[in-house]
């Protein structure tokens, strides 16, 4: 694969280096100089190792530019997290651009970094997936007073396939992302697809067929478990959709559920301790948990059965019986796969 800016996908012009992990994050969590696991080369079967200030890709100069700015407003926002300090739903927007921008960063650099194993061309880059799709971030404070970094679930062929979600520990706190087209629309009570299907005419592209939305909550976002006291912040967004199916999405329920209802982007919906309510922007939220006792929980096991979840529920048909066949054979062996990763990886 020719060298190529992980922001937009095109050759990188007055090449920069783009540290997939930033340099304020390596230093907040005392990472600096350790070996740190970042993928797996599957053409050798084992893990890859580096230290984080040499994990960098190339990048334009410009889009590395234009990024920084957000890098700068969201290492604050995370050290107020780390102390139960409150931050506002404006700042939790800039954090979900940034855990959409890492992300699809470490997906791009499994990719690249097996290219000669995969040799598939990615489809999307940073610039074209931060903010694009319905999101969630889940917030679990553990309260161990460790200064750690780590994440996982790019090790599975379920997240090669698609970026869709991972788990990253900063310090005391665990982050779950995800992000995937339509993946809370019916929970969040927006329109949603009953199905997608292939375009005939590019197979790059999905059609989806939508139905109203049930202008109601669900009173569970997601079938997988997540951690005990954890705070779900999860979002809608269909740009694409709206101009697709504009009267679909013009109800009361929808515009009264969005921050900018012309350009598809939906209200931030807190999820606790079985409620879930909508957030308004200078509204502002902690994620202090009621018991401040050390908690020592899984590492894998969220991320990996998320990513299952979120790949068995998408709603397909299909243009014909060969194509239904192999996409049945390439989910059959995804699922084992990662069922077995479950097992072999459940700490």
């Amino acid at each position: 694969m020719a060298k190529i800016c992980v922001f937009c996908g095109n050759q990188p012009q007055d090449k920069n280096k783009e540290h997939i992990i930033p340099k304020w994050l390596i230093k907040l969590t005392k990472s600096e100089g350790k070996l740190k696991t970042v993928g797996i080369d599957l053409s050798a079967g084992q893990e890859i190792n580096l230290n984080l200030y040499s994990y960098t890709f190339p990048a334009c100069t410009t889009c590395n530019t234009n990024f920084s700015e957000i890098e700068a407003q969201v290492k604050p926002i995370v050290e107020r997290i780390l102390k139960d300090d409150y931050i506002t739903g404006e700042e939790l927007l800039l954090l979900l651009d940034w855990f959409d921008k890492v992300r699809v960063c470490l997906w791009l650099a499994m990719k690249i970094r097996n290219d000669d194993t995969i040799n598939v061309e990615p489809k999307y880059y940073v610039n074209t997936r931060v903010g694009k799709k319905d999101r969630m971030l889940a917030i679990t404070n553990t309260y161990d007073g460790l200064d750690e970094l780590w994440w996982t679930g790019m090790h599975t062929l379920a997240f090669l396939a698609s970026p869709t979600c991972f788990t990253m520990k900063i310090n005391n706190i665990i982050f779950n992302n995800c992000s995937m087209d339509f993946a809370l629309s019916e929970q969040l009570g927006f329109p949603y697809p009953l199905y997608e299907k292939q375009n005939v005419d590019d197979s790059s592209i999905q059609d989806f067929a939508f139905t109203a939305g049930k202008e109601k909550v669900a009173g569970k976002l997601f079938q997988t478990p997540f951690y005990k006291d954890t705070t779900i912040i999860a979002q809608s967004i269909f740009t694409e959709a709206q101009k697709l199916n504009p009267k679909r999405y013009d109800t009361d329920y929808v515009k009264n559920n969005c921050y900018d209802y012309s350009n598809g982007v939906g209200k931030l919906f807190v999820s606790h301790e079985g409620m879930t309510y909508s957030m308004e922007m200078d509204e502002d939220i902690s994620f202090q948990s009621k018991v401040k006792t050390p908690k020592l929980l899984l590492r894998n096991r969220t991320a990996l059965g998320f990513q299952l979840e979120l790949l068995t529920e998408r709603k397909l048909v299909f243009n014909n019986a060969l194509e239904k066949k192999r996409h049945q054979i390439a989910l059959r062996h995804i699922i084992e796969m990662t069922e077995e990763q479950i097992k072999q990886y459940d700490y």
